[in-house]
């Protein structure tokens, strides 16, 4: 059992390319702007100052103040008030009620536009990357599962093959779960609100 608990643990610390940071280089500081493009798409649309961007101001119960943006170009994840249709596209431009994306109509061979006001919003689906939580969300379901597999698939204390514990279960069961509550907290719905703002924004 201690084996495969090590097994686990190598697994899950493998990857230290995932873990490292670069070291702090004064003369390497982006501006804001090169900030703002690193963090998305390479296909987001800043030409002049004046370009208007979407922007969500989450407050959320857990976790501290987080600001969102979505330039032109940007894909978006939302829900729209007294809708069940799960909407996934990209940005085409912003104005100061809304944003546009286009829709390709294949009938007739053309890019049709959809205009979306704000106010009609009921949701987002927005991704946080978080130093650890989020490369530990699809790594630990993985380590429970093969936690659970290799003690089912080879013989245990009771010299048998296709058979666990209790204990293994629980450790399996607890990675699964682990992963899932970085998941959550790496890929959040969030609902537009008081507390969760959508607005429109310029560049200067």
């Amino acid at each position: 059992m201690r084996q495969l608990l090590f097994i686990v643990v190598l697994l899950f610390l493998g990857n230290t390319e995932v873990w490292s940071q670069d070291h702090y280089d004064p003369k390497k500081t982006l501006s804001s702007e090169e900030l703002f493009l690193k963090q998305g798409s390479s296909s987001r649309v800043i030409a002049t100052p004046g370009q208007k961007y979407l922007v969500l101001d989450a407050s959320p119960f857990i976790g501290g103040f987080h600001r969102y943006r979505f330039f032109p170009g940007d894909n978006i994840r939302f829900r729209m008030k007294n809708e069940t249709i799960r909407f996934n596209e990209t940005i085409a431009s912003v104005d100061d009620t809304g944003f546009t994306f286009g829709v390709a109509n294949e009938a007739v061979g053309r890019m049709d536009y959809q205009r979306i006001l704000l106010e009609d919003v009921r949701l987002m689906k927005v991704s946080r990357r978080i130093p650890f939580i989020s490369q530990a969300a699809p790594l630990l379901p993985l380590a429970g599962l093969i936690f659970i597999g290799a003690d089912f698939f080879n013989k245990g204390v009771d010299n048998k093959r296709y058979t666990t514990d209790t204990g293994t279960l629980v450790i399996g069961g607890s990675l699964m779960v682990a992963g899932f509550i970085c998941y959550k907290f790496t890929f959040a719905s969030l609902k537009i609100n008081s507390r969760n703002k959508l607005k429109v924004l310029e560049t200067y």
